[in-house]
């Protein structure tokens, strides 16, 4: 048996990386770890080939080869997706689907044979054993959450690493909290499940022999889910990290709790972490309560942020507007926020309305919905799918501000120096390896100097903040060029996204 793993392309939205990752001469931020896990399930005899379309097309040539098609992606890939299936359908072969798009939509979706719809560890073994007799049927659903023990190490020898930005690894899935709009625990529940610290490591072993070094980022849905177990990895991947010379350095998701427990940061840091990713949503509490996000109420958010910064870890945030509670100073308070927190990475987005969240639900019965979200507002308008409080033009142009003024290179470069001044203030951070820069490092310096010193309109404010890092800084060099880098492409986002001219609403 041939088969085809294919990962649909992502439109060019904020989590893409794009025009940030042409500096390093990489083609995507992250490698699909779901399909190269799934890959590892599959009969150890079967021929496979994963075709990333974020990386390489699919060609003719790979139609042909295939007996068999495996598909996955988000819904914000739906529209590559469905251009695969249809591809694959005019040349005879059969689809099988999974992953977050097909669990939420899979009754929108034509032409798939297969669909095997929630976590793969359980359910995958039986629609295999249907297929060797050649009973298939049309729809699997996993009915549980399985154990991770469960899980193989994915198959890293299907890609080439050079594609890639950073390399990916899950500890567990699930998160303990229940935000309304977030489909986390209608896919994975709210109890997490984790692999064994000796899982985790023998991935990174796996990564090590193949010469990956740099950048993996832990996947999990919330890293700290389960704060005793994630310090006993912690303590694992500290040991593993001096006796290989820190090879890794790490990135991941959690939630803003973290900032409570000084131990974990510590080793978190220890362990050669610089960087996490947190759902801060809004500085509005009134907001926060409507959607149950509880882990940010009542408590000193600004406070949190910088405490975690302090630990050298940059913190990159998530935020959101459209809520039913956003008072009506929501785009003012939202940029003066991040500002003050200094969140160079603040991923603002439209609210979404995503199908089997209880936000949906309430929406449906309030008659709210306005169709099926895209998965991301920065890509189109067309993803804003709900009927908001505040008015629909009040809210596109409200969050067109908010781009417009969080991205232009002055306010972005002050906040990355804000950042920077944080930056390892408690004496703990990242274990560096001592490297020297390579001809590639020196290489994306060249081009990110001439890019946003030489061409871009802001480069007064580029040079202007070299400087100042230069004088005031100088062993922070690399990672402000690193987020000028990612400035960049951020600034081409939104500048892109604020000049979509919508249609006004006739509300």
């Amino acid at each position: 048996m041939n088969v085809l793993l294919v990962y649909p392309s992502y439109p060019d939205t904020f989590w893409s990386f794009k025009h940030a990752l042409r500096f390093v001469r990489t083609k995507a931020a992250y490698p699909p770890l779901g399909l190269l896990t799934v890959a590892a399930m599959l009969p150890a005899e079967w021929a496979k080939k994963v075709v990333d379309l974020n990386v390489e097309p699919l060609s003719e040539a790979d139609l042909a080869w295939a007996d068999l098609t495996f598909i996955s992606g988000m819904v914000i890939q739906k529209k590559s997706a469905e251009e695969v299936i249809g591809r694959c359908r005019a040349k005879g072969v059969k689809v099988v689907a999974g992953g977050p798009l097909f669990t939420h939509l899979y009754q929108e979706i034509q032409g798939v044979d297969h669909f095997v719809l929630g976590e793969a560890e359980e359910v995958l073994p039986v629609f295999l054993a249907d297929l060797g007799r050649g009973e298939a049927k049309p729809l699997y659903r996993a009915e549980r959450h399985p154990d991770l023990a469960l899980t193989p190490a994915p198959l890293w020898e299907l890609i080439n690493f050079r594609n890639y930005r950073s390399m990916s690894v899950q500890f567990s899935r699930g998160c303990p909290f229940d935000c309304d709009f977030c489909d986390v625990v209608v896919l994975f529940g709210h109890k997490p499940r984790l692999k064994t610290p000796a899982q985790v490591l023998a991935e990174l072993d796996s990564l090590h022999r193949l010469d990956w070094r740099g950048n993996v980022m832990l996947v999990d849905d919330n890293f700290i889910g389960h704060k005793g177990k994630t310090k006993e990895l912690l303590r694992e991947m500290v040991a593993w990290q001096k006796d290989h010379g820190y090879p890794f350095n790490f990135i991941t998701e959690a939630s803003v709790n973290m900032a409570d427990d000084p131990e974990l940061l510590s080793l978190m840091a220890e362990a050669n972490f610089d960087q996490v990713f947190l759902g801060i949503e809004s500085p509005a509490m009134d907001s926060l309560k409507e959607c149950n996000k509880r882990q940010n109420q009542n408590r000193d958010l600004l406070a949190a942020v910088r405490t975690i910064q302090s630990y050298g870890l940059e913190v990159t945030g998530g935020f959101i507007v459209g809520f039913d509670a956003d008072p009506p100073s929501i785009f003012d308070d939202q940029i003066s926020f991040i500002e003050q927190a200094g969140i160079p990475t603040a991923m603002v987005g439209l609210l979404s309305v995503i199908p089997g969240t209880r936000l949906h639900e309430r929406m449906k019965r309030e008659g709210r919905l306005l169709g099926l979200p895209c998965g991301d507002s920065i890509m189109e308008l067309g993803g804003f799918n709900f009927v908001p409080k505040i008015g629909r033009d009040k809210l596109i142009a409200g969050y067109k501000a908010i781009l417009s003024r969080l991205y232009e290179p002055r306010a972005y470069y002050r906040r990355v120096l804000t950042f920077l001044s944080r930056y390892g203030l408690s004496g703990e951070g990242p274990k560096r390896p001592r490297s020297s820069l390579r001809r590639q490092d020196l290489a994306a310096a060249v081009r990110i100097l001439w890019r946003l010193g030489f061409r871009e309109g802001g480069r007064r404010f580029f040079w202007g903040f070299l400087t100042k890092v230069g004088l005031t800084r100088p062993a922070q060099l690399r990672l402000a060029m690193n987020l000028a880098a990612t400035g960049y492409h951020l600034r081409k986002i939104a500048r892109a996204f604020v000049q979509i001219e919508d249609e006004p609403s006739v509300a």
